[in-house]
């Protein structure tokens, strides 16, 4: 994102109306704008293309909107706008406390959206600058990413703990580590292990995410990183990297 003016926005609202109004609204102003209608829309976007802001609302078909919202802060940095018809205040503070950068309640003026998205920008350019100035080297002993080893095939904590992989969790990992971050398709992965979406058993992934999970957990200490994406596949939510 070089300035305000050039904003890749997305947003996930089921209405298709009100969707496309906002959509094309936020084009006439110099927006680079996309509406999806819900989840499973959004992170397959997110594997394809980089936005600066989500436009999300909350009465969502499937996953809701506060569940995106957790997601979305866990594992990345991009700008939220909860635009929703829920107006209370427990509704409100949720969205704030779950990592909201700002909360607005339908119908809003196009204008006010729209400045609201540019102050935003500003403060996204701010953070990452910020960011930017405190990130360590990358062969610095500071550095808090996952590791993943493509000679020894062994997955790395930030505090060094390393994990010896099976083939097939190595195949599992690499996806979601060239993704960092971002969500992987169930696709992805099955393609990863050779394998044909039409008729592969997927749940003996899910059998061995399992066991790596368990794994992990009984080497480090700690959960994995690893997230669920209900009807769409997994991410890894944390600096990930290959060693």
């Amino acid at each position: 994102m070089n300035n305000s003016s050039h904003l890749r926005v997305i947003i996930v609202e089921d209405d298709l109306d009100l969707r496309e109004e906002t959509e094309l609204g936020l084009r006439s102003l110099g927006i680079e704008a996309t509406g999806v209608a819900d989840a499973s829309a959004l992170y397959r976007e997110l594997v394809n293309k980089k936005y600066d802001i989500v436009i999300l609302d909350i009465s969502l078909p499937g996953e809701d909107g506060f569940s995106i919202l957790r997601h979305l802060r866990s594992s990345g940095n991009m700008g939220i706008v909860m635009l929703t018809a829920r107006g209370s205040l427990d509704d409100r503070v949720q969205g704030l406390n779950d990592g909201a950068d700002a909360y607005m309640v339908k119908p809003v003026d196009l204008k006010e959206l729209v400045s609201v998205l540019h102050s935003l920008a500003r403060r996204l350019e701010s953070r990452g600058a910020e960011r930017q100035a405190q990130q360590p080297h990358p062969s610095s002993p500071e550095s808090s990413s996952w590791k993943l080893s493509k000679v020894h095939w062994t997955l790395m904590s930030p505090e060094g703990i390393s994990i010896p992989l099976t083939p097939k969790e190595y195949a599992f990992l690499s996806r979601l580590v060239e993704k960092c971050g971002q969500p992987v398709p169930k696709a992805h992965i099955i393609h990863a292990f050779g394998g044909d979406i039409d008729d592969f058993d997927f749940h003996r992934v899910e059998v061995m995410i399992s066991r790596l999970r368990r794994k992990g957990k009984a080497i480090t200490g700690e959960l994995l990183p690893i997230k669920a994406l209900p009807g769409f596949g997994f991410s890894f939510t944390a600096d990930c990297v290959f060693a």
